[in-house]
C-alpha cells in the first residue's frame, strides 16, 4: 500500500500550481482565509524550518487581531485544560467578571464566588409542571441583583410560553421580596422576536437582570445560536439569564447552568389553638444542582429564600416533636399472646382422642369452620 506524498513544491513548480497547492493548505486549515494567511506566515521560520506549533495563546491573539479586538481582562483565577487553578502552558485564564453572592459560602465557593453578574448563564427545570422553582429563584436572583424601577428585571417569553407557565401576579411578587414596579413584562409572539428583544435588552445595558424564558431545547438557543447573546450581555455588563423548561442539558455559550427543582420547606409553627390549629407553609425552597460552571466545580445544596430578609439561607432539619416509638416507662412491652390460625386436627395434625379435628374434609363435605376464640 502505497503512502500519499505531501503536497510540497519543489523550486521548479510553476507560479500558477504553486498558489493552487498553497490555496489548498489555506482551505484546509480553516474556513477564514486571513487567519490561514497569519498562520502559516507565522508558521515559517528564518531557515525555511517548520516553525513549532504555536499555543493556544498566540492563536487567540492571532484571532484578535484579525477581529480587532483588544485583548480581554484577565483575573487572578483562572481554569485550565485540567481544572487546575494555577497558571502554566495551556492555561485558560477566566475574564475578571463581578459576581454577586448567594450568601451561602458552600455554593459560592462553587461558583467562583457567586453568580456572575455579567454574560449568560441558563437555569433548567426538567418539566413545564417545576417552572415555579426556576422562575422563583430567577426572581430572587433579581433581588439580589438590585432590580427597581430605574433598573429593572426584563422578563421575556414567548406567547406559547407564558400560556403554559403562567404570567406574574403582581401582589405575590411584593409578598416575595421584589417591587411589582421593578418588572418589565414582553410578550414575544414567536421565539425569533424573544430572541431578538433579548439582545436588545442586554446591549442596552439598562436591566439589572434580563430574564428568556424557553420550553425544550429550541434550535436557535445551541451553541452558535447562544453565543451572539453571551457575547452582547458580556460587552454590556449585565446578566442575561435563560430559563429552560422541561429540555435536556445541551451545550451552550454559558459558563454555568443550574437545574433547579422545589425543596423541602422547612417546618412552620401552628397557627390557632387546638383543632383549630393549622400548619402554614413554609418559605420558598429550591434544590440547586450546578451542571455546569466555569472550573468545572459540580455540587448540590438546597437554599430557602427569606423573603423579608431577601437572601438565600440554608435549610435546617426541624426536630422532631416526639419521638417516632414511643417507650413504656417499665420495659419494651410484652409480644402478644400466639393463637392458632388453624383449628385442632386440621392439615392431617389429629386432635384429641385421635379424631379429625372441626373445620376437616368429611364424606367430600367441608364442614364450617369455627374461628378460633
Amino acid at each position: 500500500m502505497l503512502a500519499a506524498k505531501p503536497e510540497t513544491a519543489s523550486p521548479d513548480t510553476p507560479e500558477p500550481i504553486r498558489s493552487f497547492q498553497k490555496s489548498s493548505i489555506k482551505s484546509r486549515l480553516g474556513p477564514c482565509g486571513a487567519l490561514s494567511d497569519e498562520l502559516l506566515s507565522e508558521g515559517k521560520s528564518e531557515e525555511g524550518a517548520p516553525a513549532p506549533m504555536p499555543r493556544l495563546g498566540d492563536l487567540r491573539a492571532v484571532i484578535r487581531r484579525i477581529e480587532d479586538r483588544a485583548p480581554p481582562r484577565w483575573s487572578e483565577r483562572g481554569t485550565g485544560d485540567a481544572g487546575s487553578e494555577q497558571g502554566g502552558e495551556g492555561e485558560e485564564f477566566c475574564p475578571a467578571v463581578p459576581v454577586c453572592p448567594l450568601g451561602f459560602a458552600e455554593i459560592d465557593d462553587r461558583l467562583g464566588g457567586g453568580f456572575p453578574e455579567a454574560g449568560l448563564s441558563e437555569l433548567r427545570v426538567e418539566a413545564v409542571r417545576d417552572a415555579g422553582a426556576g422562575l422563583g429563584f430567577a426572581l430572587a436572583l433579581a433581588v439580589l441583583l438590585g432590580a427597581t424601577a430605574r433598573r429593572p428585571l426584563v422578563w421575556i417569553a414567548p406567547a406559547a410560553t407564558l400560556t403554559d407557565a403562567g404570567y406574574p401576579y403582581r401582589p405575590g411578587l411584593a409578598g416575595f421580596g421584589l417591587d411589582p414596579a421593578a418588572l418589565v413584562m414582553v410578550r414575544a409572539r414567536r421565539l425569533e422576536e424573544a430572541l431578538w428583544a433579548a439582545e436588545e435588552a442586554a446591549r442596552s445595558g439598562a436591566p439589572a437582570l434580563t430574564l428568556l424564558e424557553v420550553q425544550n431545547n429550541p434550535a436557535q438557543l445551541s451553541l452558535e445560536g447562544s453565543r451572539r447573546l453571551h457575547w452582547r450581555s458580556r460587552a454590556a455588563g449585565r446578566p442575561v439569564v435563560v430559563l429552560r423548561q422541561g429540555g435536556f442539558a445541551e451545550s451552550t455559550a454559558a459558563p454555568l447552568r443550574l437545574r433547579l427543582a422545589a425543596g423541602p420547606a422547612a417546618d412552620t409553627p401552628r397557627s390557632g389553638v387546638g383543632l383549630e390549629a393549622q400548619r402554614l407553609v413554609g418559605a420558598p425552597a429550591f434544590t440547586v444542582s450546578i451542571e455546569k460552571s466555569r472550573d468545572g466545580r459540580l455540587g448540590q445544596v438546597c437554599l430557602e429564600w427569606n423573603p423579608h430578609e431577601r437572601r438565600f439561607e440554608t435549610i435546617r432539619p426541624a426536630a422532631l416533636s416526639r419521638p417516632v416509638l414511643s417507650t413504656p416507662p417499665d420495659g419494651p412491652a410484652a409480644p402478644a399472646a400466639v393463637r392458632p390460625l388453624m383449628a385442632p386436627g386440621e392439615g392431617g395434625a389429629p386432635g384429641a382422642g385421635g379424631a379429625r379435628g372441626e373445620g376437616s374434609v368429611r364424606d367430600g363435605a367441608r364442614e364450617p369452620r369455627r374461628r378460633a376464640s
